[in-house]
């Protein structure tokens, strides 16, 4: 009996698996991941988190992700009745226990500035200690503007360019505004493959709690068109607690889930407020983000987008889900 030829299927066959598990890991390689949380905050002063956020680092680890976008509230400030010495302590718990995290899993840690990390001159104290553990603590990103860091800066990732800016409050100061139109008009963001913008409020409300002025960028309409102008891709945002993807015009927006306390409902909605956190893939044959959205209550359980609301009608304009 001729042996060889008995081996030559085997041999076919682990030939065909290899050449699967190559194409499969080449593909895993040219896709870019991106993990996006918000509102990681808990009561008032506290210097810990809720068992949800350390579920949830420990799953971003498991997505070895190229980069973790937060858009704000990192820590729990925005009350004078804190002491002063607390916010250090405050900002050392956040280093500890989620940014040692998040940095030992490979991927830098992008963030806004969310009105619980010190909010206007009212908060003046909160925002110097946020700017000084930032200055210490400055992200491992390729920028491209980082004269206002921590505030606002730009830097660009595999061909992705990103402006985060200070949304702390609804009024967007001129400085901001000047500063994101000329990065938005540079030659790095116009020949990116994705323009996103990110600060910490939203342009138009979507959740319960949050459906009035002041917890919404002012001038919403204006703002919206600057980003259309400049073909902004994606806009995103916190504060709201409640996850909801939308589009109006050429530009999308994600609202963040929050991981910290007080999930809350979209306006209108009977449906149950849940902790989340959203996953964000790019391949290469696409020109959009494939988006992920995980209940993190208890342990991680992807939703179904399309079980949101088709749309949501805010006090400030209607938001149509997306997709």
């Amino acid at each position: 009996m001729n042996h060889r030829l008995l081996l030559r299927p085997a041999r076919l066959f682990l030939a065909i698996v290899m050449c699967f598990a190559t194409q499969f890991s080449m593909a895993s390689v040219n896709e870019i991941r991106i993990v996006l949380i918000s509102d990681l905050n808990d009561a008032y002063g506290s210097t810990s988190y809720s068992p949800q956020v350390a579920t949830a680092l420990s799953f971003i680890a498991s997505l070895s992700p190229h980069l973790v976008l937060c858009a704000g509230d990192m820590v729990a400030g925005q009350s004078n009745k804190i002491p002063v010495d607390k916010f250090p302590l405050m900002w050392s718990s956040f280093k500890t226990e989620v940014l040692a995290r998040v940095n030992s899993s490979g991927a830098p840690f992008a963030f806004a500035f969310g009105n619980h990390d010190g909010a206007g001159q009212r908060f003046i104290h909160e925002r110097n200690a946020a700017i000084e553990f930032w200055r210490q603590n400055r992200p491992e990103l390729k920028y491209i503007d980082a004269s206002g860091f921590p505030e606002y800066y730009s830097f660009e990732l595999a061909g992705l360019f990103f402006a985060i800016f200070d949304a702390s409050s609804a009024k967007i100061e001129k400085e901001q505004l000047d500063w994101l139109q000329k990065q938005l008009s540079g030659s790095i963001a116009r020949r990116s493959r994705i323009r996103v913008v990110m600060g910490h409020l939203p342009l138009y409300a979507v959740a319960e709690g949050r459906n009035k002025a002041g917890d919404v960028i002012g001038n919403a309409d204006d703002f919206f068109q600057l980003l259309e102008k400049h073909c902004v891709n994606y806009y995103i945002s916190g504060h709201h607690h409640a996850f909801f993807p939308s589009r109006k015009g050429n530009v999308r927006f994600i609202s963040a889930g929050c991981l910290g306390g007080g999930p809350r409902r979209l306006v209108g909605s009977t449906q149950r407020p849940f902790k989340a956190l959203t996953l964000l893939s790019l391949f290469p044959e696409d020109n959009e983000f494939k988006m992920q959205t995980y209940d993190m209550t208890s342990q991680p359980e992807e939703i179904s987008i399309r079980d949101l609301p088709a749309s949501i009608a805010g006090f400030n304009g209607i938001s149509y889900r997306y997709p």
